[in-house]
């Protein structure tokens, strides 16, 4: 909802509101994929049903692992896009900008290796075990996963298998949180929602 009482100093620019959808986005992203869990119940399967069941299982949440991943890489690399500019325009946010910039390098070099991986299907379990091995989501030196191991992300999952998720969206929010420091980004719901972005009113 628009806010019109707001201070003019406070409002923000459009390419601020996009920079922080873009931040937000990515914060969203990577709570969902903390989010991911997938147990196989019981013992380790013996029969031939059982067994594709725990590998489709697998199989799904690791591909919902994969895509959240992916979209939280493209929402921090289009925040980059922005941010020298911003900052460039804004003093305030220069040093949170490089900090910003600097840290998320990194991803930049992983765009064409997660291009290939965008490609692979995991139908072979190497490819599987490769990509959770990647990741952290296994040891370095696991043959596999074991049969009834977890699925499972969390702050330590290593996105494009460069940086720590938890270092990631700590980076994130606080670049998020020096933005909302200087703009009224974000308005309260009337009916007591979640904040949301108060994107200005388009000119007429």
């Amino acid at each position: 909802m628009f806010d019109t009482t707001r201070p003019s100093q406070r409002l923000a620019p459009a390419s601020v509101y996009l920079l922080a959808e873009h931040l937000d986005a990515a914060l969203a992203a990577g709570e969902d994929l903390t989010s991911v869990l997938y147990i196989w119940p019981g013992e380790p399967p013996r029969e031939a049903r059982d067994i594709e069941a725990l590998r489709s299982g697998r199989r799904e949440a690791i591909e919902r692992i994969r895509s959240l991943e992916l979209g939280l890489i493209a929402r921090v690399l289009m925040a980059r896009e922005l941010s020298a500019g911003i900052a460039l325009e804004h003093e305030q946010l220069v040093p949170i900008g490089r900090l910003f910039v600097s840290g998320t390098a990194v991803l930049v070099d992983a765009v064409s290796e997660c291009a290939d991986y965008t490609e692979a299907d995991f139908d072979t379990g190497d490819d599987l075990t490769a990509y959770v091995r990647a990741r952290g989501l296994i040891d370095g030196d696991a043959p596999a996963l074991a049969d009834t191991a977890p699925i499972a992300a969390n702050e330590n999952f290593l996105v494009a298998r460069r940086i720590p998720l938890g270092v990631l969206l700590d980076l994130v929010a606080a670049f998020l949180d020096s933005l909302e420091s200087l703009f009224d980004l974000f308005s309260q719901d009337e009916q007591g929602g979640e904040p949301a972005l108060s994107l200005p009113a388009p000119s007429p």
